[in-house]
């Protein structure tokens, strides 16, 4: 199939590749994960992808405002069609992808949240610590360790690993127009998911971060957590930390934050 599509660069199959994991990525971020220091020849590959309809993006020359952004990046057609050629990636998510230039504003920043958060640990990356991040995208492969995290869906699994030990991590990141009763069902997931999936099998409980619209989600989170695990979880291990989307978006994902329950 690939001899049908145009010709792309190595590096420019690396940006399709990016998009897939992170669903929706801005010029400036495609730099950084690249670890790219032209600017120019980014914009470059990206113009060229788009020509080639491998990708599309949102971006409105006649808003003044929206201009001044740097464009937002998804996978099109031809895109999708590549990584479909590597036979490497589940059709299921592939399908999804197809989808793209219909997704709500909302779960955009909500991807480039995430891509945030995952540039912000691999920064912190050096010789005494380094980070594992892993997506949703990921978890859907069979083959791979994380595949059990397809039940829960985190929106960002990471492993941090320091002196040789390794603590886990699992990361929500609320939706300001989730109505109560499912954020209530989805903070009863977490527990039954760390209960049945991981403190059976001699493994450390990953601690469990949730990022709230705002302080009165947060305290709202809190207080539901709290109720959840006098009732119902008899473990002594499990760490569940809250903060605000302001303050990640402030200071990153990787500060001085989180507020454990």
């Amino acid at each position: 199939m690939t001899n049908q599509l145009p010709s792309i660069t190595l590096k420019q199959q690396a940006i399709l590749k990016l998009l897939y994991k992170y669903r929706f990525l801005n010029r400036i971020q495609i730099q950084i994960l690249l670890k790219h220091k032209d600017k120019r020849r980014i914009i470059s590959w990206l113009k060229d992808l788009r020509d080639k309809q491998y990708v599309d993006w949102h971006y409105d020359k006649t808003d003044f405002i929206a201009k001044s952004q740097p464009g937002i990046y998804y996978l099109a057609h031809n895109g999708i069609r590549y990584l479909r050629s590597l036979e490497t990636y589940p059709s299921e998510e592939l399908r999804k992808r197809y989808k793209e230039p219909t997704r709500t504003q909302a779960f955009t920043e909500h991807c480039l949240l995430m891509a945030n958060c995952a540039i912000a640990l691999h920064d912190k990356s050096g010789d005494d610590v380094s980070y594992a991040v892993v997506l949703p995208g990921d978890y859907v492969n069979s083959n791979i360790a994380y595949h059990p995290l397809n039940e829960l869906k985190p929106h960002l699994y990471f492993e941090k690993e320091h002196d040789k030990r390794v603590t886990s991590y699992l990361l929500e990141n609320i939706a300001p127009t989730l109505p109560r009763y499912q954020l209530r069902k989805r903070i009863k997931d977490y527990a039954d998911y760390l209960a049945s999936d991981w403190g059976d099998n001699n493994r450390p409980v990953p601690i469990s971060l949730f990022i709230c619209p705002t302080a009165a989600d947060l305290l709202y989170v809190k207080r539901r957590v709290k109720k959840l695990l006098s009732e119902d979880w008899s473990g002594e291990e499990v760490h569940i930390r809250l903060t605000t989307l302001d303050k990640v978006q402030a200071s990153g994902v990787t500060s001085m934050i989180w507020e454990e329950v």
